[in-house]
């Protein structure tokens, strides 16, 4: 359980080997286990892992990589990124412990833009609000899409 000021909110968490994964309000945190090698094939298997665990979660993901973990391999990133692994998530962003590799990252994203929805950051509290930012679009373009629905059908 998750405690606010406001009350009580509950949520899944569940810990393996490699990650501490949680959700709650339609978000997947998934904290990555400092003790590991986080290269593609690791981001793959936590990907899989995750997919195990909960699979008809099909909402956001938030992967976030401690300051101490061994070592941060920029692959986990190629992969998180590509169409393979956007296929399981509506958007997907990484909290990476370095500002370089923030800035790497959207010094890339400008020049190569993707269909994949996904943005590597450097506070989680920005990560979470860009992703409730994603969920919320498509929020309002499903709506908008039965209303439109509903006219069609109004109209015939």
């Amino acid at each position: 359980m998750l405690m606010h000021l406001t009350g009580v909110e509950h949520g899944y968490k569940c810990v393996t080997d490699r990650a501490e994964y949680f959700w709650h309000s339609g978000m997947c945190i998934v904290t990555h286990k400092p003790d590991h090698l986080l290269d593609a094939g690791t981001a793959r298997r936590v990907e899989a892992e995750r997919s195990e665990l909960c699979p008809e979660h099909t909402g956001t993901v938030l992967h976030v990589v401690p300051r101490n973990i061994e070592m941060f391999d920029q692959d986990a990133l190629a992969f998180w990124m590509s169409s393979e692994a956007s296929n399981a998530a509506l958007a997907r962003a990484v909290v990476v412990p370095s500002g370089i590799t923030a800035l790497r990252h959207r010094l890339r994203w400008m020049f190569f833009s993707s269909e994949v929805a996904f943005r590597v950051f450097r506070h989680p509290q920005v990560a979470k609000g860009w992703l409730i930012d994603q969920w919320l679009q498509q929020q309002e373009l499903r709506i908008n899409g039965k209303e439109h629905k509903l006219l069609d059908q109004a109209h015939s």
